[in-house]
């Protein structure tokens, strides 16, 4: 894994802003995908996975309308999946994200 640019972080507190104003403070962010590993090539996406509390009231299609909503006002390639920490404390995740959790997820502090 490589260290995060400097573009993709600003991309990520960007992307966490817009989330605040629709209510979901980003309580912990991971990154996965080619940019946690380093092997991104033009055009790649920025996967994320959002630790919210504040995911507790929305079923899984509300949340990825939600990150959805905000990678397009921000105008970037995200592609995100939230989750409560109860839900990750409980392994109460697809397949795919307990995998990312165990795997390959790189945690993004913000500033």
């Amino acid at each position: 894994m490589t260290e995060m640019n400097a573009r993709v972080a600003d991309v990520i507190r960007h992307f966490c802003r817009e989330l605040k104003q629709m209510g979901i403070e980003c309580e912990q962010v991971l990154l996965f995908g080619s940019q946690a590993k380093g092997t991104t090539r033009e055009g790649s996406d920025i996967d994320l996975f959002i630790i919210s509390a504040a995911w507790t009231p929305y079923n899984e299609r509300e949340r990825l309308e939600m990150l959805g909503i905000a990678a397009a006002r921000i105008l970037e390639p995200i592609q995100a999946r939230g989750a409560t920490p109860d839900e990750v404390a409980r392994h109460q995740l697809s397949p795919f994200l307990e995998q990312v959790l165990s795997e390959q997820a790189v945690a993004v502090v913000m500033a």
